[in-house]
């Protein structure tokens, strides 16, 4: 029974290193402390330079256009000034 105990506390003992370990080991580790969390500073940059988010796939694959051919082909669908700016 003592033996027991003894390996018990030296297994709650260790828990919050394994915690600790297994979060420097996420592939997402320093992400937190990003401006906005899930994009990079490339992303961030293309976003806010017009160049999307390589979303267009999953939009034109479900019947949508992405956004940036949207804008690109606003001739072409008639877009009105105000469509425009509301992108």
């Amino acid at each position: 029974m003592k033996s027991l105990l003894v390996g018990l506390s030296a297994l709650v003992a260790s828990i919050p290193l394994m915690i600790g370990n297994a979060a420097a080991q996420s592939p997402y580790a320093g992400m937190q402390a990003r401006p906005i969390k899930a994009l990079s500073a490339e992303q961030i940059a293309d976003l806010k330079a017009g160049r999307g988010l390589s979303l267009a796939l999953a939009a034109e694959l479900n019947g949508y256009h992405g956004l940036r051919h949207v804008l690109e082909l606003g001739e072409q669908l008639w877009l009105a000034d105000q469509q425009r700016a509301v992108v």
